[in-house]
């Protein structure tokens, strides 16, 4: 570099740096996709896991079925009534997770679950009650499956 004249030298310095920045760019957005893929992962498995919960709850007790998918509803009083009510916020948090995450998903699947969570609200007196009752306790993506 002895026989290279300063401005020479110069520009070759900040070409190398132009360089580096645009490599570590490159690193960091390929780095925050991988993150965002992991974290849908991560969402999509929690959903899937809350599902899984309440279908355990509803093979124990099948009974209370109704009360979540055939408009049935049940009153307080009920001998099933306590065990209904705690069935239906563990359902109740499973939708309000699905209509939380319905924006980090694409298409299809966001749509379908926000059209399963306002059915099941429709088909379930007992959720859309305790929902009601609680309002401060969701998000209000869920409360707006309400209307």
């Amino acid at each position: 570099m002895s026989g290279m004249d300063p401005e020479t030298i110069r520009v070759a310095v900040d070409i190398s740096g132009l360089a580096i920045t645009l490599a570590g760019f490159i690193f960091v957005i390929m780095q925050i996709r991988r993150l965002g893929q992991s974290i849908r992962t991560t969402a999509h498995a929690a959903i899937y896991s809350q599902a899984a919960d309440f279908r355990t709850h509803l093979m124990t007790y099948p009974e209370l079925r109704k009360y979540f998918f055939d408009g049935a509803d049940i009153e307080t009083g009920h001998p099933d009534y306590e065990r209904a009510a705690t069935l239906s916020e563990l359902f109740l948090n499973y939708l309000e997770h699905l209509s939380v995450q319905k924006s980090h998903f694409a298409g299809t699947d966001g749509t379908a679950w926000i059209k399963f969570a306002g059915q099941s609200l429709e088909r379930s007196p007992i959720s859309r009650r305790r929902l009601q009752e609680n309002k401060a306790a969701y998000s209000p993506k869920l409360l707006a499956l309400l209307h």
